[in-house]
Formats: structure tokens, C-alpha cells, sequence
């Protein structure tokens, strides 16, 4: 199967950093408990705007440089890539794309055979193209995700999704969305799915 996958909380713990950068920066006694919304200026008060700069400065720090890959994510992409062609979808912006790149290649090796960016909250507001557009394109099998809004708008367009359980996506239940809760189980449900893959038969999966 082409499986796409997200990047910042699927398998980068980006949130770690911001969060450890907003309170020495900001003096706050922020936890990931507290992100009830991954829109930042929600959690944090202020505009968009000033959430937008912020990101932008944690960009320049070595909080950015330091940001470790999610708990099992490193053994898991290594038991799929195995099996299946990964590819990496990621909202963040063209500024840090080099960067980006640098770290996906320096944390699962030769992983992944393509690294695409939205281009989300970039300053000049200019978006590439959605994750679900390029989902249609690359023709993924398959979506693991943490943001709410991308998981509808992919599995809406066809493309059947894992939500990785956050505290951000625990308001809705979207319907044809399954979660899951850990790495352990995403590498279960994929392996699960890729043996009908090629089949006639569709497995039924738990929302939840």
C-alpha cells in the first residue's frame, strides 16, 4: 500500500518543543494537556497573527532542532517500510522545508520516498495544496493523522484514515475516521487493512 503520513504529532513530537520554547520564552506553565486545540492562539490567547509569529521565532531556536520523533515511531516506520511505500504530508511551511528534510532523513533513514508540504500558515497565507488534494494525486492507500479537519476532509475525498488519539482531536467522533492510540497500534491496523488489500473483501474497522 502508499501510505501517507503526517508529520508534527504522528511522527515528530513537535508540541514537546513548543511547549518547553513558550515557557521559557513566555514564562508559562504550559502542559500537552492543555491543547485542547491545535490552533495555538487558542490555547495561548492572542490572534492568529501573533500565534503565527511565535512559530516562527521557535523556529529559529534550538527548541526546533531539537524536536525528538514521537514514542515508536521510529521502530514502526521501520517495520512498515518494509512491506509498503511511505510518504510523508505535512502542513508545515516551505520556509523550514530543508530543515525538515534533514530531519526526516536523519531519524527514519531512507523511509520515505517523498516529503510534501501544504504550506499551512505560511506568512505570506499562500497554501500548495491540501493534504487532501495531495492525497488524490499520490493516490495513498491509506492516511495517519492527528488534525481533525485533515482526517474529514481525506476520508471524506475516499482515502481511509488513522487518527492518532491527541487531546486536540477528542471532541468529535468523525464517522469512517478510526482511532488509535499508539504507534504499536497503527503498524496492528495497517497490517490488518493491507491484508485485504489486495482482495475483494474491505475489512470493517472500529471508529474507536
Amino acid at each position: 500500500m502508499l501510505i501517507g503520513m503526517d508529520l508534527d504529532e504522528v511522527l515528530a513530537d513537535f508540541l514537546s518543543s513548543v511547549i518547553k520554547f513558550h515557557n521559557t520564552t513566555y514564562g508559562t506553565s504550559l502542559k500537552r494537556e492543555d491543547f485542547f486545540s491545535y490552533n495555538f492562539w487558542e490555547v495561548w490567547s492572542g490572534t492568529r497573527e501573533e500565534a503565527i509569529k511565535k512559530v516562527y521565532e521557535f523556529h529559529k531556536t534550538h527548541y526546533f532542532h531539537e524536536i525528538q520523533p514521537v514514542e515508536g515511531a521510529v521502530e514502526g516506520v521501520r517495520e512498515l517500510k518494509e512491506e509498503h511505500e511511505l510518504v510523508v504530508i505535512t502542513s508545515r511551511q516551505y520556509g523550514i522545508e530543508k530543515e525538515t528534510r534533514v530531519w526526516v532523513q536523519k531519524t527514519f533513514p531512507d523511509a520515505f520516498s517523498g516529503v510534501y508540504f501544504t504550506n499551512d500558515f505560511s506568512k505570506d497565507g499562500l497554501r500548495s495544496k491540501s493534504k487532501k488534494d495531495f492525497c488524490k494525486e499520490l493516490g495513498i492507500d491509506l492516511l495517519v493523522e492527528d488534525h481533525l479537519n485533515y482526517a474529514k476532509e481525506c476520508v471524506a475525498d475516499g482515502v481511509r484514515v488513522l487518527l492518532l488519539d491527541c487531546p486536540w482531536n477528542k471532541r468529535e467522533r468523525p464517522q469512517k475516521v478510526s482511532r488509535v492510540y499508539s504507534w504499536k497500534e497503527i503498524v496492528e491496523r495497517i497490517q490488518f487493512i493491507s491484508s485485504f488489500h489486495s482482495g475483494a473483501r474491505s475489512p470493517s474497522l472500529p471508529q474507536e
